[in-house]
């Protein structure tokens, strides 16, 4: 049965980076940008209230927690293993499951599109320029008109034949049209910015609730995964972080490493720090070590924050660089989708 708290981070996982133990429970340190890092119990960190619940629709939660017996014995198995390469079917499934279960896949979408939806409103504002685009649109898509108009004939029990003459009545009346619609565009558009945050927020929420009921460890993403030889590896460059993505992947391009991989991505190896000490790393051509770099790649690609098993100067200083390369997106595209849509 579903309870309130929810954890995104199973503890499981998280039990790999505790400080210490207290009474039976363990604790860790927690690292946010712009703050001191705090010692807390992990059943009180990657957890939210019904998280995965919608009113009285548990499914999510139920799938999860049945599947969490099977994920926590293969990594306690692979933390406490001799550091060698392994071989274990339920790995990719492992891996697609925690890259799309967490806070960060979905706080991820609901930033970018609330990035989008932000300017899209801005130019919604300036009235000039929104009724030109939209009168550029309206005149070079007429196919908007032509299903607006055959709809409502379909629905008042009128004859199709009817549609193009009113497209071709309508036609002269489109300037009138959007002149008395352009004082009422900053209007709407405040309305609108008022109202379409919670919408968002419950969509996303609604969003990765459904993909999670379809699949907790999404088949097309464990098929990616199959195609890697895995490693457990002793960390040496320093104890190991927890980032709130979890996992972490590396692909060809300018930017290397992300915490949600995109189909188009060609990957070139996945990383899951399964304590201060040691990791999972999958790749194409087997490689056993880690990069120097991936304690500074777990922490930029952590969208608010990371847990550690100690509090040190190092990572006081790597805290400060958390979600710097978290984005789905970043700024840049998504400006260019902007960009591109207004200028249809």
């Amino acid at each position: 049965m579903a309870t309130k708290r929810q954890h995104f981070i199973p503890r499981f996982l998280q039990e790999g980076f505790a400080s210490h133990t207290r009474g039976g429970a363990a604790l860790t340190w927690v690292h946010r940008k712009g703050g001191p890092p705090f010692n807390s119990n992990i059943i009180n960190v990657g957890v939210e209230g019904f998280f995965y619940t919608e009113g009285d629709d548990t499914q999510a939660d139920d799938l999860i927690t049945d599947a969490e017996d099977l994920f926590s014995t293969l990594v306690r198995n692979l933390r406490t293993s001799t550091p060698a390469a392994v071989s274990d079917s339920q790995l990719p499934r492992l891996i697609s499951h925690l890259e799309v279960r967490t806070r960060h896949v979905r706080q991820s979408f609901l930033r970018a599109g609330d990035f989008l939806v932000s300017r899209l409103l801005d130019f919604m504002a300036d009235e000039h320029a929104f009724t030109a685009y939209l009168e550029r649109k309206l005149w070079n898509d007429p196919s908007i008109f032509r299903e607006s108009l055959s709809k409502e004939l379909a629905k008042q029990g009128l004859p199709q034949a009817l549609l193009q003459p009113l497209i071709n009545l309508s036609a002269p009346l489109l300037p009138a049209f959007i002149a008395q619609l352009r004082p009422n565009l900053p209007k709407l558009a405040e309305a609108l910015r008022s109202t379409l945050p919670k919408a968002l927020k419950d969509g996303a929420k609604s969003g990765h609730i459904r993909v999670l009921k379809e699949a907790i460890s999404p088949e097309t993403r464990i098929q990616r995964y199959e195609s890697l030889t895995y490693s457990v590896v002793e960390a040496s460059d320093g104890p190991l972080i927890l980032g709130d993505s979890v996992v972490l992947f590396r692909i060809e391009g300018p930017r290397p490493y992300k915490a949600f991989l995109d189909k188009d991505d060609a990957l070139t190896a996945v990383f899951l720090p399964l304590s201060s000490t040691r990791a999972l790393i999958g790749t194409h051509e087997g490689a056993s070590v880690l990069p120097p770099d991936l304690r500074q790649a777990l922490a930029r690609c952590a969208l608010e924050y990371f847990i550690a098993a100690e509090r040190s100067d190092a990572n006081d200083l790597l805290k400060e660089e958390i979600g710097e390369d978290a984005a789905l997106l970043s700024r840049a595209e998504l400006e260019e989708i902007i960009t591109e849509l207004m200028r249809e």
